[in-house]
């Protein structure tokens, strides 16, 4: 504003130096009048090559051209070249009427005007008309008129096209493509011809659209309206108002589209000499949600402040709007449904620094958890030593598994949080117990932490919830620190379960995308002293006594299913432990092998007659790999491979030739083996 008053009051200075050569020539009976410079320049602007050339008609009237080369306002050029003349009078003061300007090398184009310049000597007021088009600029009508003590009024309406004007004041990077029309009105008023002392304007978008060269930013058919007014009170003050009713814009991975009803903002806003900012604003987003805002930005150096406060928004559109497209596809995030009210207050300088929240009755689902009755508030700040937030649900699953209501409550840092005191969550008639559970979310390790020990899991809900074969009992474990950090869950010592009188440890266990859609784990598995009794008493399998010892090394699940491992199992004798297996048993264990069971009619009927055998020792080894399982035993024997080495008699071996098979008839042939008819006990 302050290079075009400047410039103004420069053409001015020259306009009235026309009037006066006017008289003179008059006086002295000249015919032509011709003013020119090389360069005029003034704070902020420069001219080159002005000409002007006055050419006397009568006493009163003569006729006024000009000519200007380049010229410059800061770093951007107005015109290349300009070209004008009107009828200057000077009868009753001075005018300059049938005005008409033509310019050339704008940043719009070819440019053309008329209009009338008019000062009154009577009381010194004067008006302007001015009129202004372009087939990229658009076209401009203003009308100004001035009174003797020097307050003046201003108008001005037009039509821009954003294809010419977005270019030629770069408010898009380069190669973008804009276009639609800008409706706009102003009026103003000031005491003196250089102060504007109150102004209101109007601007109507009509069929906005932009693009992006590589498409990710675009907008289309975009209609908005921005109404607004000033004054000046020692600095610039006022209010405006935004409304946007239709349309489609994409900043990827954002996309909003107008809702049915308009998106309206309300705002205060304030200039002065050492910010600007905007205040008391509020926007109403129908279908989403409210909010207070203010924004303020220093003119010099510092960074902006804002702040969302009292921000009441429906979970679902939140999540669908703004959270969801920042998510990966396949993470298990992206796939959740939400509800729920929000409540919340927020602040930036500009990066988050507070953070105030309150949810009541929320809902989250997605394979493979869910919560509901979720309610939470809490308090962040990144200068707060410690705040604290509350987190309740009523009722939750994990892979289908049931969890019990929770209530917990956490200590909130600059960089992550940590529970104030451990924490229960009863599942399957047992309790998981967090002796510790902390996040951070700063640095290149941002992920969470726990630590604690499983009781009294049953094994009978655990297998009928995940369609397992039914096995009895109850799980104890201890959970070293586990960590999860982008996705993948680590531990950092040995996960131990006791079961079936046994213990099971797992060590280097991995499991990335563990809330995805394909999770991947790796482990390595050792079994220790498994009692086979209570084992194979939850299997239509036959009866086994004994204790199992083995190893499955490089363990792999996808999805939960096994891809590849290296596994060994073999029986050990333990003082006091009986090792017999039963007549179905034995045949499980001999289609499980490939055969076909006990053959033969009197064989058969031999062994009937006795309820167990004895034996040595019981194993088998699997290596999967590639769908691909290869078969082996505790030996070999006549080229195949020994799986149960008996003792005594009758004496009952099992030998194996069949060495690669399939994984899926491998679990066939186990539910086949599995199927044979009720379990037969022996009383031990």
């Amino acid at each position: 504003m302050f290079h075009a008053r400047a410039f103004l009051r420069g053409l001015i200075s020259l306009l009235l130096l026309c009037g006066c050569g006017l008289l003179l020539a008059d006086s002295a009976g000249a015919q032509t009048l011709e003013i020119s410079a090389a360069s005029v320049q003034g704070s902020g602007w420069q001219a080159q090559h002005l000409r002007m050339l006055l050419q006397t008609r009568s006493r009163s009237v003569a006729q006024l051209q000009m000519q200007a080369g380049a010229v410059t306002m800061g770093k951007q050029r107005i015109w290349q070249k300009m070209q004008g003349h009107c009828i200057l009078q000077t009868r009753h003061g001075w005018s300059c009427t049938g005005l008409h300007l033509a310019v050339s090398g704008s940043p719009w184009g070819g440019l053309q005007s008329g209009g009338r310049l008019q000062a009154l000597r009577s009381d010194g007021a004067g008006s302007l008309q001015l009129h202004l088009q372009g087939a990229t600029f658009g076209h401009l009508a203003l009308y100004a008129r001035s009174g003797a003590t020097g307050h003046w009024q201003m108008q001005a309406q037009g039509e821009l096209a954003l294809k010419g004007w977005v270019p030629a004041l770069h408010l898009l990077p380069a190669h973008w493509q804009a276009g639609g029309a800008l409706h706009w009105q102003v009026t103003s008023d000031g005491e003196n011809w250089s102060q504007v002392k109150r102004m209101h304007f109007v601007a109507q978008l009509q069929k906005g659209q932009f693009s992006s060269p590589d498409g990710l930013q675009a907008a289309q058919n975009v209609a908005a309206t921005l109404t607004g007014d000033g004054q000046w009170q020692q600095h610039w003050q006022g209010q405006m108002q935004l409304r946007w009713s239709e349309g489609g814009i994409l900043w990827s991975p954002w996309y909003w589209a107008a809702p049915v009803h308009p998106v309206m903002v309300h705002s205060d806003w304030q200039q002065t000499a050492q910010q600007w900012r905007l205040d008391r604003g509020r926007i109403d987003w129908p279908e989403l949600g409210t909010a207070s805002f203010a924004v303020s930005r220093p003119i010099h150096g510092a960074s902006m402040r804002w702040d969302l406060r009292d921000v009441d928004v429906g979970l679902e559109p939140l999540f669908a709007t703004w959270i969801k497209p920042l998510l990966p596809a396949s993470s298990f995030a992206a796939q959740a449904l939400l509800a729920g009210r929000l409540h919340f207050s927020v602040g930036g300088d500009p990066a988050l620094h507070a953070l105030r929240w309150d949810l009541q009755n929320g809902s989250f689902s997605s394979p493979p958890m869910s919560l509901q009755g979720v309610s939470s508030h809490g308090a962040w700040g990144e200068h707060s030593p410690v705040e604290s937030a509350v987190f309740h649900w009523q009722r939750a699953t994990l892979y289908h598994i049931p969890l019990g209501p929770v209530a917990l409550r956490l200590a909130l840092h600059p960089g992550g949080f940590a529970l104030y005191r451990p924490l229960d969550i009863h599942l399957l008639g047992g309790v998981l117990h967090f002796q510790q559970l902390s996040g951070h979310w700063r640095g290149t390790h941002s992920g969470f932490a726990m630590r604690g020990d499983l009781k009294g899991l049953s094994m009978r809900s655990l297998t009928r919830i995940m369609h397992w074969p039914p096995f009895t009992g109850t799980i104890q474990a201890t959970i070293p620190e586990l960590t999860y950090h982008a996705g993948t869950i680590r531990t950092s010592g040995e996960l131990s379960a006791g079961i079936f009188g046994g213990k099971v440890r797992v060590r280097d266990l991995q499991v990335q995308n563990f809330l995805g859609v394909m999770p991947l784990l790796r482990a390595n598995v050792s079994v220790q002293g498994l009692q086979l009794k209570p084992l194979t008493e939850a299997f239509h399998f036959g009866y086994i006594s004994g204790v199992l010892d083995g190893d499955l090394r490089h363990l792999y699940l996808l999805n939960w299913s096994p891809e590849a491992f290296q596994g060994r199992f073999a029986t050990v004798k333990t003082p006091g432990v009986p090792q017999k297996i039963s007549y179905q048993a034995v045949q499980s264990i001999t289609k499980l092998g490939g055969g076909e069971g006990i053959s033969g009619f009197f064989q058969g009927m031999f062994l009937r007659l006795f309820k167990t055998f004895s034996y040595r020792q019981l194993g088998m080894g699997i290596d999967l790999d590639n769908g691909i399982a290869e078969l082996s035993g505790v030996g070999t024997e006549n080229g195949g491979f020994v799986i149960l080495q008996g003792q005594g008699l009758p004496r009952v071996d099992i030998v194996g030739y069949n060495r690669r098979v399939s994984w899926d008839e491998l679990l066939a042939r186990l539910k086949t083996a599995m199927e044979t008819g009720p379990q037969m006990h022996t009383g031990e």
